[in-house]
C-alpha cells in the first residue's frame, strides 16, 4: 500500500469538507474510546505500536505525546504514521476506523488551541510533543448484513466502496 506524499495530504477539516458523512462516522469511532493505537516507524525501519489519545477538533486530528517518548522520536525522524480506532465489538456495526498520514509539528498557536479544548487541564505543556495529522488515506471497515464494507477516501481518489461477501 502506497501512501501519498505529505504535500498531497490534507487536514482533518479538509477531509471532513470533502467527505463529511464518512468523516463524521470515523470521528464517532475515534471518540468512542479515549485511546487509539498509533503505528510509527522505528529508526531500524520496523513498526512501533503505541496507545495514545488522538482528539479531533478545530479542524485537526491532534497527536499529543511526551516529547521524550519513542513515538515522538519516530515522528520527528519519519512523519508517517497509521492510527487505528479501538475496536467496539466483533460485529463491527459502527466500523473499524483507520487513518494513514503524516504528522506535522504544531506551532505555538496550535498548542494553545489544543490546550484550551483538551478534556483535562494541562498545567505545563513543556514535556509535550504535539503534532497535527495530515491525512493520506481514511478507511472505515464495517459489516452490513453479511457483507464486509470497506470505504476508503484519499485526497486524489475521493471515496470508494468495496463490498465483500
Amino acid at each position: 500500500m502506497q501512501m501519498g506524499t505529505q504535500d498531497n495530504n490534507v487536514s482533518w477539516g479538509d477531509f471532513a469538507a470533502a467527505c463529511s458523512e464518512l468523516a463524521q462516522r470515523m470521528q464517532r469511532r475515534f471518540e468512542s474510546h479515549l485511546h487509539a493505537v498509533m503505528a510509527t516507524i522505528r529508526a531500524d525501519g520496523s513498526p512501533r505500536m503505541s496507545g495514545m489519545e488522538a482528539p479531533i477538533r478545530e479542524g485537526h486530528l491532534w497527536l499529543g505525546m511526551d516529547r521524550n517518548s519513542m513515538k515522538a522520536a519516530d515522528l520527528r525522524r519519519d512523519p508517517r504514521f497509521g492510527l487505528h480506532s479501538a475496536p467496539e465489538s466483533g460485529e463491527l456495526q459502527a466500523g473499524d476506523a483507520r487513518i494513514e498520514g503524516s504528522a506535522v509539528p504544531a506551532d505555538d498557536a496550535q498548542l494553545e488551541t489544543f490546550l484550551r479544548g483538551h478534556h483535562h487541564e494541562i498545567d505545563d505543556a513543556t514535556p509535550m510533543a504535539l503534532f497535527t495529522a495530515r491525512i493520506a488515506r481514511a478507511v472505515l471497515v464495517r459489516v452490513d448484513r453479511q457483507q464486509l464494507v470497506v470505504e476508503t477516501w484519499t485526497p486524489s481518489g475521493g471515496l470508494t466502496e468495496r463490498r465483500i461477501s
